[in-house]
Parts: structure tokens; sequence; C-alpha cells
């Protein structure tokens, strides 16, 4: 692992990872705000008949897990990192 600061791919590649984990906190987010009007027009979501966000596949984690285990390999996140952005992951 080299020092100081990352070259380009490592920062595409961290620019990559936080770009996801934003689109999935704004999903997140959205879908929160959803509940929260819901319950102010005192309705339930059984009453109403909205679709729900999709969801990750299966395959999207494992692409996801790969493309980080591949982000890891080329020293553009540390141990901590990639452990962390595993975990928010799999926690999907």
């Amino acid at each position: 692992m080299r020092g100081g600061r990352p070259g380009l791919i490592g920062t595409v590649a961290r620019t990559a990872v936080i770009a996801g984990t934003a689109t999935v906190t704004t999903r997140a987010v959205d879908r929160k705000m959803q509940e929260r009007e819901m319950k102010k027009a005192g309705q339930t979501q059984q009453q109403v008949q909205a679709p729900a966000p999709p969801g990750i596949t299966q395959e999207e984690k494992l692409a996801q897990l790969r493309e980080l285990a591949e982000l890891k390999q080329m020293g553009a996140l540390t141990e901590e990192e990639f452990q962390q952005e595993k975990q928010k992951i799999l926690a999907r």
C-alpha cells in the first residue's frame, strides 16, 4: 500500500462508493418522508396502493461487494473503509 494521497483511480473509486452510498441514503430519506406524509394525512400504507421503492437484488449486492473488494485490492480503500462499506451493502 502506498502512502500519501490516492491516485486518480483511487479518487474515482472512492467517488463511486460515496455516490452509491448517497443514492441509497437518498432513497431511504425519501421513503421515510413519504411515510410521514401518509401519517399526517391519516392514511396507512394498506390504504394507499403505491408501489414500494425497488430494493437491491442479491445479484446487485454481489456485484457491489466484488467492486468493493477490487477497490480494496487496488489500495483505494483501507481495511476499515472496506469493512464499513461492506456492512452497508449487506444491511440493505
